[in-house]
C-alpha cells in the first residue's frame, strides 16, 4: 500500500514538473540561460500586482464590480 502511494506520488510529481505551465516557466528561469529573464519576469509580476490592487481600490470607491479580481 505504501509503495503504491509512493509510486503514485512520484508519477504525479514527474507529470506536473513536465507539463504544468508554471513549473515549466520556473525550470526555464532556473537554468543558466534563463537567468537573464528573472528580473523582467519579476517586474511583470509587480505590474500584475499593481493592476490588481488598483482594480480593488476602484471597486471600493464605487466603480463597477466587474473590475473586482477574485
Amino acid at each position: 500500500m505504501f509503495t503504491g502511494l509512493w509510486s503514485l506520488s512520484v508519477r504525479t510529481h514527474t507529470l506536473l514538473q513536465r507539463y504544468a505551465p508554471t513549473n515549466r516557466l520556473l525550470n526555464r528561469l532556473r537554468t543558466r540561460e534563463g537567468l537573464r529573464w528573472g528580473v523582467p519576469a519579476m517586474l511583470l509580476g509587480v505590474v500584475y500586482l499593481a493592476a490588481a490592487v488598483g482594480c480593488a481600490a476602484l471597486v471600493e470607491h464605487g466603480w463597477t464590480e466587474w473590475l473586482y479580481v477574485p
